[in-house]
């Protein structure tokens, strides 16, 4: 039995002078079969505003650009996005960065893995793509390696991203006191980037748009936590590969809260960490005590890496961040 592929319209956000990276994305899409593509603008720099509006003059109406008039954050600009796609008159949305290139044969995997979900009588699904920092083979199977492996703190108790019992694990692990954590089974996710993400538009309908008040940071992983929380599958299909090249990082890859203290951007730190303890403490109960231990290990943590870095000025973004986070002050603190 043959099924009718299904329309699919294609959604990314781009900014600044990033026309080159955002169109090659685009065209990867066209290539994947979409029928539209929808470009929204967030602040791009003249030069390359004029680019986009040029690449859509003269694509006979597949691609759609929609500008704000400033960079609004990831979050209102996917909101933007979601709300434009979904009402595209396509099935499914497919939702791209604008520096995300789709290997070959992505879409139709993607679209393969939601109707098998459907299949097993799932109605509220999506998919999610495996990004690796290139297409080598080795590049790839090393992610599906690490990203098996991993263990993620429990949002229900972790405060900042600190989980006492996950911290140990791998403090032992790296010590060589403890055997690496073999690859789990499985291929539900718990959330996902907006990256590749492939749902059908009225799934997007019932989940809504992401929290404008996030502003940055962490509105994708509360978006598309809804699914499981509403009882849906977020599945994760490793054969169809996004490609995510990771440029120049505001904070560097490693230790996390280490990394905080090296990171260069005190603005989107503030965003990360911010939403991060708000998304945490809307999980599970507000103070338990395992969260409280996990609040006192990251605070000693902080004391420890600022004394280490010599580099006490991210305590003042850190004491921020973590104070409107509990008091639930939200939206645009910090300019961007």
């Amino acid at each position: 039995m043959t099924f009718a592929r299904p329309t699919v319209a294609g959604a990314t956000v781009t900014y600044g002078s990033r026309h080159e990276s955002c169109l090659a994305v685009v065209g990867r899409m066209l290539d994947e079969g979409v029928e539209t593509v929808l470009v929204i603008d967030n602040g791009s720099v003249p030069v390359s505003a004029a680019r986009l509006d040029a690449a859509a003059v003269g694509s006979d109406g597949r691609i759609v650009v929609r500008r704000l008039t400033r960079n609004e954050g990831s979050a209102p600009a996917f909101g933007a996005a979601i709300a434009g796609a979904r009402e595209a008159g396509a099935e499914y949305v497919w939702l791209l960065d604008d520096d995300n290139l789709p290997e070959p044969g992505a879409l139709d995997r993607l679209l393969s893995a939601d109707r098998a979900l459907r299949d097993a009588g799932h109605d509220l699904t999506a998919v999610a793509p495996l990004r690796a920092a290139d297409a080598e083979p080795a590049t790839i199977a090393e992610t599906v390696a690490v990203e098996s492996a991993r263990e993620t703190p429990r949002e229900a108790i972790s405060f900042a991203g600190v989980d006492a019992g996950v911290f140990a694990r791998r403090l032992l692990e790296r010590l060589r006191l403890r055997r690496p954590r073999l690859g789990v089974v499985g291929t539900d996710l718990p959330y996902a980037p907006y990256g590749g993400l492939l749902a059908r538009a009225d799934v997007l309908r019932v989940l809504g748009l992401p929290r404008a008040d996030f502003v940055l940071y962490g509105d994708d992983l509360e978006y598309t936590s809804r699914i499981a929380a509403r009882g849906g599958r977020l599945g994760h299909v490793r054969d169809a590969v996004v490609v995510d090249p990771r440029g120049e990082r505001w904070m560097p890859p490693g230790f996390e809260v280490r990394a905080m203290f090296l990171s260069s951007n005190p603005a989107l730190l503030y965003y990360f960490l911010r939403n991060r303890v708000h998304r945490e403490l809307a999980t599970g109960r507000r103070w338990s005590l395992a969260r409280l231990a996990n609040a006192a290990l990251f605070l000693a943590l902080c004391v420890g890496c600022a004394v280490a870095t010599r580099r006490w000025r991210p305590m003042r973004v850190i004491h921020r961040a973590v104070g409107d986070a509990l008091a639930g002050r939200l939206g645009r603190r910090a300019e961007i």
